[in-house]
């Protein structure tokens, strides 16, 4: 049968301790859930004969429990919007945004990943190739609903277009042309990018008025999607200056920035604080700025001489940090985001940590 991703994510199967890493839940409580949410589990010895009667769950049925324990307890909100940002590569910008749309997913929250880097890691750690075109999905036993055929950019072009006064010009595709849903409708969707998502940067360095703002008016609209039936959206930025994470940076209540425990990451760190010192002077716009310590290894001495460079924005820094592995390149490897992978592996442990003290602040935003 043919795939609706690049990934192989219909060979992922979890027993009932996998599953309950996932959900952050006991055992116990996992079977209660598996009961009542209505899903159809299979158990092993369905789907290979002579295998232990023991329920064996899916990717897609455990966001669909998630889903019902939203139903169950969570109240509506507005959406709460995330940037992932720092200016320097490879500090865990990718992983870091990924892994936090599957854990709040799996949380109970709804959550849009928006792929905002040409670079498009995001869009291939959630089972896409941009570079895949449909002429070539057969080959690689595919459909069309794997293949990257609109980006963000079928969003800010024709809005930007359309504050510049054109006419009869470009048009924004439907919602479902860009939204992917690469675990069904229950898990988190993506606004996937490829290498021509750069044309969104020429066209706003040649804009006029408020082009910081543009991507906070597009999200307070609803221009292009349904950005209120979200919870969260979560913007992956580039690892560099540039008008599209300004303005993306704009549209956030809470930057996060992954900061590879080196002087570089630091110095980048300094930069990203003083764009949004000057979005609070012009704008008065001040999103929380949250410090997420990541390629932690307490046995190198530059470790321990960046943590003190760190403690003056110790009030700004999270309160945990995700260690050095190898298993986030691999990951990437395959197309899945590693705790899907590995639920029970140390490295999703830790960003599921990381994912209930950004799950407290949203909730706090919630009630104020």
């Amino acid at each position: 049968m043919a795939r609706s991703t690049y990934s192989l994510k219909d060979t992922l199967q979890y027993r009932l301790a996998g599953a309950s890493a996932l959900l952050g839940v006991s055992s116990n409580t996992m079977r209660t859930y598996a009961d009542n949410a209505g899903v159809d589990i299979k158990r092993a010895g369905q789907l290979k004969p002579g295998a232990p009667a023991v329920r064996v769950f899916n990717p897609d049925q455990i966001f669909q429990i998630a889903a019902w324990k939203r139903g169950q307890r969570l109240p509506e909100r507005r959406p709460v919007v995330i940037t992932v940002d720092v200016i320097k590569g490879g500090t865990g910008k990718t992983t870091t945004s990924v892994e936090l749309a599957i854990h709040l997913q799996l949380m109970g929250l709804k959550v849009l990943l928006i792929d905002l880097d040409i670079q498009a890691n995001s869009t291939q750690m959630f089972g896409y190739e941009p570079d895949l075109t449909i002429e070539e999905a057969g080959a690689y036993d595919l459909t069309s609903d794997a293949i990257v055929e609109n980006t963000f950019a079928s969003i800010m072009l024709p809005y930007i277009a359309s504050k510049a006064g054109a006419r009869g010009g470009m048009q924004c595709p439907p919602a479902n042309e860009i939204i992917k849903m690469p675990f069904g409708l229950t898990g988190p969707h993506l606004i996937p990018s490829d290498p021509f998502l750069g044309d969104v940067e020429s066209a706003l360095a040649t804009a006029t008025g408020q082009r910081e703002l543009y991507i906070r008016r597009i999200l307070e609209s609803n221009y292009g999607f349904d950005a209120k039936s979200y919870d969260v959206l979560i913007f992956d930025c580039p690892p560099s200056v540039s008008f599209t994470s300004s303005s993306a940076i704009a549209a956030a209540d809470i930057v996060i920035a992954p900061i590879r425990l080196d002087m570089f990451s630091i110095k980048g760190l300094s930069r990203l604080m003083g764009e949004i010192n000057t979005l609070e002077v012009e704008y008065k716009l001040k999103p929380e700025l949250i410090i997420l310590p990541t390629h932690y290894a307490p046995q190198f001495s530059r470790i321990s001489r960046m943590q003190q460079t760190l403690t003056a924005y110790r009030e700004m820094m999270a309160p945990c940090v995700i260690s050095a592995s190898e298993q986030f390149p691999k990951s990437l490897d395959q197309y899945l985001p590693l705790t899907l992978q590995s639920p029970t592996c140390p490295a999703s442990k830790e960003y599921r940590v990381f994912s209930e003290f950004v799950y407290s602040r949203i909730i706090a935003r919630g009630k104020k």
